[in-house]
């Protein structure tokens, strides 16, 4: 009998790993693998999540704005009235529509019978429900790395997996029951604090297509859309850096729907400040990337 070999570990020796991404009405599936796309390593499953919540608020937003006119217009008032509440209403029911928005959340999984039914090895979800912010948690559910998107740039940060602090920590000598609510949403506000201050990482920045036929249409529209249309292009390859040093490179592979991710041999001799860096911060950039660039 071979013991199971965790996915994990394989990723500490890899130099160049294969993801192919498929997507289907049970959710989204990206395999992960050394070099050979049938050599596979790991599972990464992002869950189709229900949307039914989402769906009511949108429903309750559509009929909120049609009553708003309608009322306003069946009163008597003029119409130019009605337009204007039924976009003020609107435009704040935007905002509770996007409060709703069903979280994004990428779990990772060795590849080995029975590794789906296991914890995950890897959690990449979104925090506080924003697209543009993710955070990275250990088998434990430690908080060791950050995802954000500043300017357009994906970046990923590494630090030291942190503890969540206990309510003993935040409790004084006084036993009260106040005393005890601030101590347990002191915790709760602090357990899940990411570092302050600079921390290492790695940022991605995507390579795209201008010679298509987007951009050939964008060229001959002028304005907006035509910029949209010209800045549009599919994803050719994506780099990762590290202090503006390419360390790894994703190339596009058939539809975009896959990618060869090559990792440079000098990602693993980074600066002294880098240790809590590695190939799990590395992976779950160029994964979130390739998940986002499918779906343009």
């Amino acid at each position: 009998m071979v013991p199971p070999v965790d996915g994990l570990d394989l990723l500490i020796d890899g130099g160049e790993f294969i993801l192919v991404r498929v997507h289907d009405r049970f959710g989204e599936r990206i395999r992960v693998g050394i070099r050979d796309a049938a050599v596979r390593v790991l599972l990464v499953v992002r869950p189709k999540v229900g949307r039914t919540k989402f769906y009511a608020v949108l429903a309750g937003v559509v009929v909120t704005v049609v009553l708003a006119f309608a009322v306003t217009t069946g009163v008597g008032l003029p119409p130019l009235l009605g337009v204007a509440m039924a976009v003020s209403v609107g435009l704040i029911g935007i905002v509770a529509v996007l409060f709703v928005q069903p979280l994004r959340e990428f779990r990772f999984h060795d590849d080995l019978p029975g590794g789906i039914d296991r914890p995950p090895l890897v959690t990449l979800a979104e925090r506080a429900g924003r697209q543009s912010w993710y955070d990275l948690r250990d088998e434990q559910g430690l908080l060791f790395g950050d995802i954000s998107r500043r300017f357009g740039k994906w970046r990923v940060r590494a630090f030291e997996p942190i503890v969540p602090a206990s309510p003993d920590e935040h409790h004084d000598s006084s036993t009260g029951l106040a005393d005890r609510i601030q101590a347990w949403s002191t915790a709760a506000a602090d357990g899940e604090q990411a570092p302050p201050g600079s921390s290492p990482g790695l940022s991605a920045v995507v390579v795209r297509d201008y010679l298509n036929l987007a951009s050939i249409v964008g060229g001959l529209i002028s304005g907006p859309i035509g910029i949209m249309l010209a800045l549009s292009g599919p994803w050719k390859r994506i780099e990762l850096r590290r202090d503006g040093r390419v360390v790894a490179t994703g190339h596009r592979l058939n539809d975009g729907s896959a990618m060869r991710l090559e990792i440079d041999p000098a990602f693993d001799h980074g600066a002294e400040g880098d240790a809590w860096l590695d190939r799990r911060h590395l992976l779950a950039l160029a994964l979130l990337c390739l998940s986002f660039e499918a779906e343009r």
